[in-house]
């Protein structure tokens, strides 16, 4: 009996031995299947991402054409204006609907166009008025605002005297490693890291971004310098513009034949309100797989109408006959002149920070 016994527990044990070795095997494929849909995932999303650079001829020659189709639609649009823009509620928001371009079927393409003259100009602005925007809109309490704006002063006035909260050369030489004041007007808002007492309020010790310089770069620019479109100013701007010249804010946009402003409202200054566009972005991205491809342009509209085109060429044919081109009339070289000033072309992937118009946020707009 112990030999049957014996024999019994000899039988099953390579029995046992099998199963052991199926299931180690199955193990095996499983890992080896999720490592190959592993790899196969990332493989895929390795391709697209190099196609984008793979095929950089064509989507940039695609992405410059979408820039010259939006600003063809602002000029068309404009010129129906008598050549003045003023809101994307004239009709050239949507370039790619208005002008019913054909878009590749796996490219996903997106154009955003915003008015930078919403803006209040960091560099020019008077110190009255940065101390407001200090003090009212960003909560700086009276001394911290006047160190905040002379420091700004200090550094873009071409000078090296220094004002009293302010900080010139001398100061900035006992850094760690020295440097001297700009002298010049900033260039970006992250300059603002090498001011005193900006280093400190708008910057963490590591040199990040406190929220507080985000509030700031809704409400300024460091590019635009002119009078600030109230159609596109956020209701903080048209808040400060209203104390400094002492018109009604909340009633800005009340009783307006047109969704948008053609007048500045009585008692505004010229010289900082206005109702133009005067410098506009235009951001045009292309999705593929997951990784953007943008480019951004800044342009000056220099859009003219007809007769105003006609004039400017009769006059040039009076002062300036001899250099005539023998390419076509004047009429001719007037049509052709680019209505744009191109300012700056960019390239990169992350998409701007647009600041909301108050006719689209706080301020109650009544019809």
């Amino acid at each position: 009996m112990n030999k049957f016994a014996t024999a019994g527990q000899n039988k099953r044990q390579p029995s046992a031995q099998q199963g052991s070795v199926l299931v180690a095997v199955l193990a095996v494929i499983l890992l080896l299947s999720f490592i190959i849909t592993r790899f196969m995932n990332e493989a895929v999303e390795d391709l697209e991402y190099r196609a984008i650079f793979n095929e950089t001829n064509d989507i940039r020659t695609f992405a410059f054409s979408m820039l010259e189709a939006s600003l063809a639609t602002v000029q068309e649009v404009a010129l129906i204006d008598e050549g003045k823009l003023y809101a994307p509620e004239q009709g050239w928001s949507d370039p790619i609907s208005y002008t019913n371009i054909s878009v590749p079927s796996d490219w996903d393409v997106q154009i955003e166009l915003s008015d930078v003259s919403g803006k209040l100009p960091l560099n020019t602005m008077s110190e009255k008025l940065l101390n407001n925007l200090l003090e009212e809109q960003l909560d700086f309490d009276f001394g911290t605002a006047r160190e905040l704006s002379s420091s700004l002063l200090d550094w873009i006035d071409s000078d090296d005297d220094r004002r009293l909260n302010g900080a010139e050369s001398e100061t900035y030489l006992d850094q760690n490693p020295s440097y001297r004041a700009a002298n010049r007007p900033i260039l970006s808002l992250h300059e603002l890291k090498l001011l005193q007492t900006w280093d400190e309020e708008f910057f963490d010790e590591n040199g990040q971004p406190k929220p507080v310089f985000n509030q700031l770069s809704q409400l300024v620019s460091t590019i635009y310098t002119g009078p600030i479109n109230l159609n596109s100013a956020p209701a903080a701007v048209i808040e400060l513009l209203a104390l400094q010249d002492g018109f009604q804010d909340q009633s800005v946009f009340d009783g307006l034949d047109s969704p948008y402003l053609k007048t500045a409202p009585a008692g505004a200054n010229l010289q900082t309100c206005g109702t133009e566009v005067r410098l506009l972005q235009i951001t045009v991205t292309i999705q593929r797989g997951n990784s953007p491809y943008i480019i951004t342009a800044l342009v000056e509209p220099q859009i003219r109408n007809s007769s105003q085109a006609i004039d400017q060429s009769v006059s040039s044919q009076k002062t300036s006959n001899s250099n005539l081109i023998k390419t076509g009339t004047f009429k001719e070289q007037a049509a052709l002149k680019y209505p744009f000033k191109i300012i700056q072309i960019s390239e990169y992937d992350s998409k701007p920070i647009i600041s909301d118009s108050a006719r689209h946020s706080a301020l109650n707009i009544k019809n």
